[in-house]
């Protein structure tokens, strides 16, 4: 990157077009945003430096809520006419606890503290998103909301998972969004908890944890 600073762009563009994905919610845009949708002739709606959402489809309203830093929304129309509202976050934590043996050295209060941050956030967001499309005009819009939870998932960290996790933990940050009625896009599909597969934190860093913190609702 030093030597190529649209190596990295460039690299994105490529997993994107082989996923072929067709909205793209992304964190840590950093004025990558831009060239990456011109680089796949996308639509783009930024918002700050962080959260920016690239669509292959119109974009035809801002729908964005609270902090710039923290989320990015917009009223996409696909082909079929039908309008879906997405939205794109990035939470905060508190303790960095995927550090290489953190978790042995840390209860489980202090995981969950570690994450409380993100639950806190999440919440104010939940209810601005909901008060945002409460107006009759978005009556039969789906709501998809992704990003960087910056916490792990109770759908993960279960009895039936102690192999893979240890022990059960009931993160809020996922609590959350499920008590409201949101679907794990990743476990609807995946029902089966592997750790090693379901990581998206982070195969960069092998030696730290491993774990699940990025999330599609």
């Amino acid at each position: 990157r030093e030597n190529d600073r649209f190596r990295g762009p460039r690299q994105v563009m490529d997993v994107i077009r082989q996923s072929q994905a067709d909205v793209v919610m992304m964190q840590e845009t950093y004025g990558s945003g831009e060239l990456i949708a011109r680089g796949l002739d996308f639509h783009f709606q930024p918002r700050g430096t962080n959260v920016s959402l690239h669509s292959r489809y119109p974009i035809e309203e801002d729908l964005s809520v609270g902090e710039p830093f923290n989320c990015v929304g917009a009223l996409v129309r696909l082909p079929s006419g039908r309008r879906v509202a997405v939205y794109s976050l990035w939470l905060p934590y508190g303790e960095d606890i995927w550090i290489p043996a953190t978790r042995s050295a840390s209860s489980l209060e202090a995981m969950l503290a570690a994450c409380q941050p993100s639950a806190e956030v999440l919440e104010r967001l939940l209810d601005q998103i909901h008060q945002r499309l409460a107006g009759p005009q978005y009556t039969d819009v789906p709501v998809v909301i992704g990003g960087d939870f910056n916490s792990m998932s109770h759908l993960d960290y279960t009895e039936g998972a102690r192999e893979h996790y240890g022990r059960p933990v009931r993160w809020a940050t996922s609590r959350l969004m499920t008590g409201q009625g949101y679907r794990d896009a990743f476990r609807e599909m995946h029902p089966q908890v592997n750790r090693a597969q379901d990581r998206t934190w982070s195969p960069r860093f092998p030696e730290q944890e491993q774990d699940r913190i990025d999330f599609i609702y």
